[in-house]
């Protein structure tokens, strides 16, 4: 489902004249961007240096990349915050907000600051003074203060909560950021036509390589998941799929983590050296969950300058699925308040703290019940249940069966899962 963008929230046209109005009282550069920090107005009194920056494509993306993480973490401080980009320049982001929802931010500075004065870098610093040109047009930046800046800051974050215009009157319908997943009452397949050959599973591309890079591994799960449910389903003797998915890991390691390879591709062939015709999904799950969980540390761990932020709670939320995290425990690990995490939260997932965590613990459960012979009660208490009868009753709101009718739903397509799915973050929210 699409998600509500800062189009559908601000009048774009006043929005446009009221950052001119500012760029021109301040003489700093503006423009507002969606979630993902493409611009969403034009650009308001953008420095050569930047133009001659954002001309290029990739160090574009770079741009979009520190844009969308600085709006991020307004929202997550609850403020202006005053960075410097990949490029060194100061600025500073304005979060958009509709209700509890993050629609996008307002970027505003590309001045440079007295060398004591200046903030941390909000991304790791790019390799552009090699180049001339830039080089020249750098040194044609205006300087101000930092003090300058941070009051700038200010007076944006009221203009922009605080002039009528700019949001629209008239009402619109609300839409999540993400869509809950649709589990209950899945139809069951016809079987296959006799001789009609079986479809060849997807080997998976873009979306494993991105979550990797972007150290989400709540993402990486739900596509590897996904993945093998089609595999599962497509093949009576999956071995070829699986080593066809391990080798696409292997290669994103090779990309993201090369020190890992070698070890990895060692347990990647004892795997395959015991894997039988007919493995089980519940372990294969854990397997691939395993090595991915591997794959992401390594990255974290040659990345020691990014500083925390939502993705590690993400991250340790889908390392343990079996766990009833609090929102309390979360807030405290992050040095939060319970009330602020809770409203950043849903603001990037669309879903409630403790739904999201519950999701990931039902979507569990399905797996263990649509592919093992556990017992109910041992799975709830697997999950961290304290009573069967409280898993069904949360089993029963989350997929509308109760957990042995999803059982059996289950055995009708072979004991292969019926419409599993993990739920994950709004994906873009957290690039940086």
């Amino acid at each position: 489902m699409a998600e509500l963008g800062i189009g559908a929230v601000l009048d774009m046209d006043q929005l446009q004249l009221v950052l001119q109005d500012f760029s021109e009282a301040t003489g700093l550069a503006t423009v507002a961007v969606d979630t993902r920090g493409v611009p969403v107005t034009q650009t308001c009194a953008f420095t050569d240096f930047c133009r001659t920056v954002r001309s290029d494509p990739i160090r574009n993306k770079l741009c979009h990349g520190c844009d969308a993480h600085g709006g991020l973490q307004s929202l997550i401080e609850g403020a202006p915050h005053v960075y410097r980009c990949h490029t060194g320049l100061v600025d500073f982001s304005v979060p958009v907000t509709d209700g509890d929802k993050y629609v996008g931010a307002i970027l505003c500075g590309q001045v440079r600051v007295p060398q004591v004065e200046e903030p941390d870098y909000l991304t790791p610093g790019s390799d552009w003074r090699g180049d001339l040109e830039l080089q020249e047009l750098y040194e044609q930046v205006p300087i101000s203060s930092l003090r300058r800046v941070a009051a700038a800051a200010k007076t944006l974050l009221g203009l922009s909560t605080g002039i009528d215009g700019v949001r629209h009157r008239k009402p619109h319908r609300e839409l999540p950021l993400i869509q809950l997943p649709q589990q209950a009452q899945q139809p069951v397949e016809p079987p296959r036509p006799v001789g009609e050959p079986e479809p060849v599973a997807p080997i998976p591309g873009g979306v494993l390589r991105e979550s990797v890079d972007d150290e989400d591994l709540a993402g990486a799960y739900a596509e590897t998941s996904r993945l093998l449910d089609e595999l599962f389903d497509a093949h009576s003797d999956p071995r070829e799929g699986l080593a066809g998915l391990e080798d696409r890991i292997l290669e994103v390691t090779a990309e993201f983590a090369p020190r890992m390879v070698p070890h990895l591709s060692q347990m990647v062939r004892r795997q395959r050296d015991r894997r039988s015709s007919s493995p089980s999904r519940y372990q294969t799950q854990l397997y691939f969950e395993r090595i991915l969980a591997m794959v992401l540390d390594e990255v974290r761990r040659s990345r020691p300058h990014r500083p925390r932020d939502l993705r590690d709670l993400f991250n340790d939320i889908a390392r343990h699925p079996n766990r009833a995290l609090s929102l309390t425990e979360a807030a405290t690990a992050a040095h939060w308040s319970p009330g602020h995490l809770s409203k950043v939260f849903k603001s990037v997932t669309g879903y409630t703290f403790v739904s999201y965590v519950t999701l990931w613990r039902i979507s569990r459960a399905q797996l263990m019940l649509a592919s093992t012979q556990m017992p109910v009660q041992r799975i709830a208490t697997e999950l961290d249940f304290n009573q069967v009868n409280y898993f069904s009753r949360v089993f029963r709101a989350y997929t509308g069966l109760s957990p042995s009718e999803f059982r059996r739903q289950s055995a009708l397509r072979e004991g292969r899962p019926a419409g599993v799915s993990l739920p994950t973050h709004h994906h873009a929210l957290l690039r940086a």
